[in-house]
């Protein structure tokens, strides 16, 4: 059973997980966990000449590479954010011409791609646990409220619009 999320519901898990002690690498790691599952399942659906399930499951991996994509952190990422742009705009005009041409060859291609990426990710994230690298600070997102210092007749502001970073 494929288990589909909706960018809101990407963020969500996001700040669960954060709360519950997995990292944000280890969210990733679970991210490309989902892709691969998302294009494996493309390619069952591929062989199995279903249409809407390759359809699905392939707008379900691009939805997330979207989500991945649009957290980056150009600022403190620097050239390695540059990179996973670069991967993530390759990969997803690939995940359209595959879904377009019904192509298990370029799914397929995906996954080798998608598969070194995700062991990368794995390996940061076992180097954060044991101390080797060190992530800077980042909070979740969060409602932000007026300071009554800063307004007479404080209330409560609209949400943050800032977005979590991978």
């Amino acid at each position: 059973m494929i288990i589909m999320l909706t960018q809101n519901q990407i963020a969500s898990l996001y700040q669960q997980t954060s709360a519950q002690g997995v990292s944000r690498v280890g969210l990733v790691v679970k991210l490309y966990d989902r892709i691969l599952g998302d294009l494996q399942e493309a390619l069952s659906a591929v062989a199995a000449n279903d249409i809407e399930r390759r359809v699905s499951s392939i707008n379900h991996a691009l939805l997330i590479v979207g989500e991945l994509q649009g957290v980056l952190d150009f600022d403190g990422g620097g050239q390695v954010a540059k990179r996973l742009e670069g991967f993530y705009n390759v990969t997803r005009a690939m995940m359209v011409e595959a879904n377009a041409r019904a192509s298990s060859e370029m799914i397929t291609k995906l996954v080798d791609l998608y598969v070194p990426m995700r062991q990368a990710w794995q390996q940061v994230e076992l180097d954060v646990a044991s101390g080797q690298i060190q992530l800077p600070a980042l909070a979740p997102p969060v409602t932000q409220r007026a300071s009554p210092e800063s307004s007479a007749g404080a209330h409560e502001s609209e949400p943050s619009t800032s977005r979590w970073n991978a």
